[in-house]
């Protein structure tokens, strides 16, 4: 099935990248269709329980915020790596978002 597929990728790609990088970190794998391995999927999931619990965001919410933030900020690498940056780039904090949108 398509779903065994994708699951023999990611590890492919996770076993792949261990190796290269002899296991300093967990890779964080995303595919361009907007698909997450294994490690990514426990890294965001974690991200949102922590805003739950220290800021009091809905979890549904905060994971929605977290997915969407990454999504763009990968837009804006793409497209900056494609034309180049004709301004100063200066990242908002993660205080100023409101993830009650």
């Amino acid at each position: 099935s398509q779903a065994d597929d994708a699951k023999q990728w990611y590890q492919r790609r996770v076993r792949g990248k261990t190796k290269e990088f002899e296991e300093r970190f967990s890779p964080l794998v995303l595919t361009t269709t907007g698909g997450v391995g294994p490690e990514m999927d426990k890294a965001m999931k974690r991200a949102a329980k922590l805003l739950e619990d220290h800021h009091g965001e809905m979890y549904n919410e905060a994971l929605t915020a977290i997915r969407r933030r990454l999504r763009f900020c990968l837009l804006i690498s793409t497209l900056r790596s494609l034309r180049g940056c004709r301004t100063k780039y200066s990242p908002s904090g993660l205080n100023e978002i409101d993830f009650n949108l």
